[in-house]
């Protein structure tokens, strides 16, 4: 694996301005028709519909996967490849592009990346070449880092496809990263994968309507699997139910919703499920990224009697309001945070407040299923990821996927290096894969070219060995993953 950082191309439209389309259908809402959400600019609903997996968090390096990260300044044509030795004939590489955030503010997300890499490269599928009509093709894979930067993933895109000539691309990790690729794939007739976005914010930037009902915009080269917003929603209320069973609380939601697209649009969807549920929603005045005094907001929390609390704030923002709520008396029920505290990185610098906070999860350890490729579990990638890093298990180790489809797609062609069979091939993809049952043919889907991939409710809970540690609590949108831990209030 090569790693490759942006290069300017003058024919690349990866930013969030020129590079995005408009939309054929218009979108009323991220779920449905409202006069709220259509008060929401379309750049905002895209960026909210990132919330659950968009964290603009510090994160370190990772392992070396076979070159060293570089600088914005350097790239490399190096990469790696391996050559089938059965006897078959032998033929070009299929080259598989890889375009993620390794550094900057969203590297969290690509916490586990080099290591899938390298385990997938160990594969017998990759290791050996790809069979494909009685030939065998070598498979190299580059590695290309955005560095969080949007316009960046879209150089990249640009990059890949134009000069490196890759037959496929995957991508993954919020809106900010895969909706530029996509977007460029889209325009340039590139096959691509993508994951860890969520499926409205990619399905509207590429120009179709995410309303129930009115999402017929069928891509022709890009397909994806991930959670959406109504999965956050739906997984959040059950918590809230069985807290305010367990306490007879009163049912006012606190929500700290800022003034940005993430914010704006999070004010205007919630409504849609927590009134009907039963729930009033104390929302604030909107306040701007990076305020450092939360006190007249906690106290009309602490007048209402807010004993349920959620959020889309930036992580730096919420470590400080989560703070002077403690100091302030504070204490919600249940707390659900969004945006925040996805991963094991994220909950040092709160320490012990971290405790019974609950947020999300779309891949954990004892999600029952098992890789396409080798057979083993999710428990067994897990332990072999701790095993190889000495690191607790990430969520991202869900993209492991993303090479699940890739083989399953090019191996179903005629011509691998034919770009336009395999990528209505893509659209043909039905396999159990660690990121679980990926169809993109149900008829259950809710776009073309999405597969919707529910979530978890999960709480932050003390663990000997790395001090806290993500666990199950509810799987009402996923029953068929067991529980590790009980629901329990983040205050009594």
């Amino acid at each position: 694996m090569s790693d490759q950082t942006a290069q300017p191309d003058s024919t690349a439209s990866g930013s969030w301005g020129d590079g995005v389309p408009q939309e054929r259908e218009g979108v009323e809402g991220i779920l449905g028709s409202s006069p709220r959400l259509a008060e929401v600019s379309r750049r905002g609903m895209l960026r909210a519909a990132g919330v659950g997996a968009a964290v603009v968090g510090g994160g370190g390096l990772l392992e070396a996967c076979s070159s060293s990260i570089k600088g914005a300044s350097s790239s490399s044509s190096s990469t790696s490849s391996s050559t089938s030795s059965t006897g078959s004939s032998t033929t070009s590489d299929i080259v598989i592009g890889f375009i993620h955030p390794l550094t900057g503010d969203l590297a969290d997300f690509g916490t586990s990346d080099n290591w899938i890499v390298s385990t997938i490269q160990a594969t017998s599928q990759y290791k050996n070449g790809f069979k494909v009509g009685g030939k065998t093709y070598p498979v190299t894979i580059k590695s290309y880092d955005t560095q969080s930067d949007p316009t960046k993933a879209g150089q990249l895109a640009s990059q890949a496809i134009l000069t490196d000539k890759v037959d496929l691309i995957l991508t993954s990790s919020t809106p900010e990263t895969v909706n530029p690729v996509a977007t460029v794939a889209e325009k340039l007739g590139c096959p691509t994968i993508c994951g860890n976005v969520p499926w409205q914010a990619w399905y509207a930037n590429l120009g179709g309507n995410p309303t129930p009902g009115k999402s017929t915009f069928k891509p022709t080269w890009v397909t994806m699997y991930f959670l959406g917003v109504n999965d956050l929603c739906n997984a959040f209320i059950p918590m809230w139910n069985r807290i305010h069973t367990q306490l007879s609380t009163d049912k006012v939601v606190a929500c700290m919703f800022p003034n940005d697209s993430d914010g704006n649009a999070f004010r205007a969807a919630w409504p849609l499920f927590a009134g009907p549920a039963g729930y009033t929603l104390v929302d604030p005045p909107a306040y701007t990224d990076g305020l450092t005094n939360y006190s007249s907001f906690i106290s009309e929390f602490k007048s209402r009697n807010c004993e349920f609390f959620t959020n889309v704030q930036l992580p730096p923002d919420f470590n400080v309001f989560w703070k002077q709520a403690a100091q302030q008396g504070y204490k919600p029920k249940l707390a659900t945070v969004a945006k925040v505290l996805l991963f094991p990185g994220d909950v040092a610098a709160l320490g012990s407040l971290v405790n019974n906070v609950a947020t999300d999860a779309w891949w954990t350890p004892n999600m029952p299923w098992k890789s396409s490729l080798t057979g083993q579990t999710c428990a067994q990638i897990a332990a072999a990821y701790t095993a190889a890093t000495g690191a607790q298990w990430v969520q991202s180790l869900s993209n492991y996927s993303l090479f699940e489809v890739a083989y399953a797609a090019m191996t179903s062609v005629n011509n691998p290096h034919d770009k336009a069979e395999v990528a209505t091939a893509l659209f043909k993809v039905n396999i159990e894969g660690v990121a679980g049952q990926l169809n993109w043919t149900s008829s259950k889907n809710p776009a073309p070219g999405v597969v919707d991939t529910p979530c978890v409710g999960v709480q932050w809970k003390p663990n000997s060995k790395y001090g806290w540690s993500m666990e199950v609590v509810d799987n009402t949108l996923m029953p068929q993953v067991a529980l590790t831990s009980t629901l329990e209030p983040t205050n009594k």
